[in-house]
């Protein structure tokens, strides 16, 4: 039996008896087995940890908790800590800052069960004192303070037949969170070939009052309402909280895909002002996490190729707000005044609007409200209806009176969302209005230029996706509208992927029909085969086809390096023509998000592209970049005082920068969210004493979250006495105070955990005499270095 086996021994006989008042040791085997007699003492009376602070295993009545920073006392009986109490998510006040009381003096009926060969510890409390899960859930974290910036800036840059085009856009936000309000500003700009247009979208301030479960919203706003139009409008908003209710689900606004025929700039605009551009290579594009002005108006989505070519389709506002299962019940309430965009010049009446849900029986839901504007009126009512387990119904129609057109009219909704098998699904939803019927919007025409036949009188969407493993994912989508010239404009578009082995093949499908000629370019196909190139590559051969540009092909690489950088290079040729190339390098340069791309074209022409986005927040303690946009409910993390080390976050991951502070871009509002340290990321010589923390936090609150850090200097020394004899195997090491540390391994060989430079430690040996260990190490340890290697000189006391 080795000395590793014996000291389990002692440690598992001293468990076994740990009901016994203490335990005995035969002297005689331990000094046959080289042991020291004094760790018979340490271990006589029960299992024990060292003095001292350790990162440790934690369960609370049989449920792990993950790791907690736990501190014993001399005679290794845990002590009671906040982090502790903390961690056990134990209902008690936090107590005074004691020297160290013992957790099993602290409270009545608790059991603290240590086991160091697991390194852990093992709770069992009263259920008085464990705080149930719905308390939990319901105890959210509020307050905190900071100020952000967000950016998304993109500039691009095309050069043909001698002529040069240049594109400049930036999005920004400014927002302030204080005692869990979040006021924010957001800004558009963007210029081409010399005109320029700036937009002020809004700027509002936001809080919600968890006693009544509404959030209160006031300044420049956007109407959020199920039953009538989404006027942009500046005044006040009371409306259900959606995130504490039982329907909450964390909307990240729209679901926008298409087709581009070349690295293509698209713009997405709502109520006439730009919302959102990017740049997209060639191929099907999806775009996600759209911020939304409304979820009730439709998106203008416009397709900018590299050859100047454009296209435009509608995405219906009926489809943004998705299938969800329905509102939060409650009131809702706004009232204000019309709020107008750059250069609309129109009216701009005031108007007050109030509806309620009502929550039914057999899971059906009411929406019944009204509107009172200048020389306006609406009311309208919805109805949810489930028909089958996995089979909803919507109902909803709105009727309205504009007295100064002297119009009355009315406009019908029918939709339908349905689980046509376990995995294939589908949704219809059809809209109509008579002649009559007007918005508030509408009623505010210039009747010398504006085409009010020209509004939508029926619009018609069909959606079907669904999945198998035996013909792979597919989904396809039809959207119809009509106007009142009866002129009609139709989009379908449709997509299937499957893998075959290692290989990916997916087909995209996309016909645009009437509308303006420039808007369509007929039939277009999409073909692409992937296989992989390592662990995080891929090659994609492509066919694409449309009427307008014939058929072209190519070869795309994409290679993913690592969190940090990627990269793909691309070669496109068409049916008769030279090759085009291009190339792109995406980012993430820890603190911000950077793309750059360039291309060359068979033609001779050539363009290049740079954007980057992220943002800014600004705390007590500083500043602290964002390589993500940081949205209305945020945290900010301390980890240690090192730059570098990686988070994961719900978000994406993060980096501390050199104050070790990072952001969590996006915290969901009352919702459970975890952080987890990456200790890959961490120098050799740090421990993390918390290596993931949880918290459900307020919507607008920021939160502190602080990951404890321990530079651990590790040392083998090897000792030898005055006379260079190795010291022998067994013998214990002390400290200056007498607490056991470690004991002498083969060769002479003492391990050290975490000591310091000036440590004064001492060797106990069989006879009862001491020698003193002298040894030098280097004014810092070496973060690369798992451990020091040292000469240590073991002298007669």
């Amino acid at each position: 039996m080795n000395y590793r086996h014996s000291l389990a021994l002692l440690s598992l006989l001293a468990s076994a008896n740990s009901l016994a008042d203490s335990v005995t040791f035969d002297p005689y085997v331990l000094r046959a087995r080289g042991l020291d007699l004094q760790l018979a003492e340490y271990f006589q009376d029960a299992p024990r940890f060292q003095q001292g602070t350790h990162s440790l295993l934690l369960s609370v009545n049989g449920v792990p908790k993950g790791r907690v920073l736990a501190t014993f006392d001399e005679q290794g009986e845990l002590c009671t800590t906040e982090t502790l109490l903390e961690q056990a998510n134990m209902r008690v006040e936090a107590l005074p800052n004691l020297e160290c009381k013992r957790f099993v003096d602290s409270f009545d009926g608790v059991i603290a069960r240590l086991d160091p060969g697991k390194e852990q510890i093992d709770l069992l409390l009263p259920t008085g004192l464990v705080a149930p899960t719905a308390t939990a859930r319901r105890n959210y974290a509020h307050g905190g303070s900071a100020a952000l910036f967000n950016y998304d800036a993109l500039v691009l840059g095309n050069e043909y037949v001698g002529q040069t085009t240049h594109y400049r856009s930036l999005n920004t936000e400014l927002g302030l969170n204080i005692n869990d309000w979040a006021l924010r500003s957001r800004q558009s700009y963007a210029a081409f070939d010399g005109s320029s247009q700036t937009e002020h979208l809004y700027a509002y301030a936001s809080r919600t009052f968890e006693s009544l479960q509404t959030n209160l919203q006031l300044g420049q706003l956007n109407m959020a309402s199920p039953l009538f139009a989404g006027e942009a409008f500046t005044g006040v908003q009371l409306q259900p909280e959606a995130a504490l209710g039982e329907l909450a689900a964390d909307s990240e606004g729209a679901h926008v895909e298409g087709i581009a025929y070349s690295a293509a700039r698209v713009e997405v605009r709502q109520n006439g002002a730009l919302i959102y551009t990017t740049l997209v290579p060639p191929g099907p594009f999806s775009l996600v996490g759209l911020p939304l002005l409304s979820q009730s108006l439709d998106l203008e989505v416009t397709v900018y190729e590299e050859d100047g070519q454009q296209r435009s389709f509608i995405v219906p506002g009926d489809s943004l707000a998705g299938l969800a299962p329905g509102r939060q019940p409650g009131f809702a309430v706004t009232a204000g005044r019309v709020r107008r965009y750059a250069r609309d010049d129109r009216d701009a009446p005031d108007f007050v609007a109030a509806s309620k849900d009502w929550r039914l029986a057999a899971g059906k839901q009411l929406t019944a409200g009204a509107m009172l504007g200048s020389d306006y009126q609406s009311a309208g009512m919805a109805l949810q209806i489930p028909l089958l387990p996995r089979t909803a119904l919507g109902l909803r129609q709105v009727v309205s009176r504009a007295r100064r057109e002297d119009q009355l009219g009315a406009q019908f909704q029918f939709s339908l969302s349905t689980a046509l098998t376990e995995r294939v699904s589908a949704n219809l939803s059809v809209t109509q209005q008579v002649q009559g019927f007007r918005t508030l919007s509408d009623t505010t025409w210039n009747r010398d230029t504006d085409q009010p036949d020209q509004r939508i009188r029926n619009q018609m969407t069909l959606g079907l996706s669904g999945a198998s493993l035996l013909l792979g994912s597919f989904s396809g989508g039809f959207s119809r509208f009509t106007d009142f010239e009866d002129d009609t404009s139709s989009r379908l578009s449709a997509s299937w992927s499957r893998m075959f082995q290692r290989t990916s093949v997916s087909l995209s499908l996309e016909r645009d029909m009437g509308g303006s000629a420039h808007d369509s370019r007929g039939f277009a196909t999409y073909l692409t085969i992937s296989v992989p190139m390592g662990r995080s590559g891929a090659l994609r051969s492509f066919v694409r086809k449309d009427d307008l540009s014939g058929t072209r092909s190519g070869l795309r690489l994409n290679q993913q390096i690592n969190d940090a950088v990627a990269y793909s290079a691309t070669v496109e040729r068409p049916e008769n023509g030279e090759a085009d190339v291009s190339g792109r390098l995406n980012l993430l340069p820890r603190y911000t998000q950077v793309d750059l791309g360039y291309s060359q074209r068979g033609s001779g022409s050539t363009g290049y592209d740079f954007g980057a986005r992220g943002g800014v927040a600004l705390h007590s303690e500083g500043l602290t970049l964002s390589p993500y946009t940081v949205r209305e409910t945020f945290a900010l993390l301390k980890a240690g005082d090192a730059a570098g080390v990686k988070l994961r976050t719900p978000y994406g991951p993060v980096w501390t920068d050199a104050a070790g502070r990072a952001v969590v871009a996006s915290v969901p509002a009352y919702r459970n969210t975890r952080v987890e340290i990456d200790t890959a990321s961490l120098a050799r010589n740090v421990d993390v004493l918390n290596g993931y923390r949880e918290i459900a936090a307020a919507r607008g609150s920021v939160q502190r979250l602080e990951f404890h850090m321990v530079t651990s200097r590790r040392v083998l020394l090897h000792a030898h006495t005055a006379d260079d004899q190795v010291v022998g195997k067994g013998f214990g090491v002390f400290d200056e105070l007498g607490r056991y540390v470690t004991s002498v391994l083969d060769d002479g060989r003492i391990f050290l955990s975490d000591i310091q430079a000036d440590a004064a430690l001492h060797v106990q040996k069989a006879d009862g005499s001491r020698c003193h260990l002298t040894f030098e190490l280097a004014e810092e340890a070496d973060p690369d270095e798992l451990y020091e290697s040292a000469s240590a000189r073991c002298s007669e006391a």
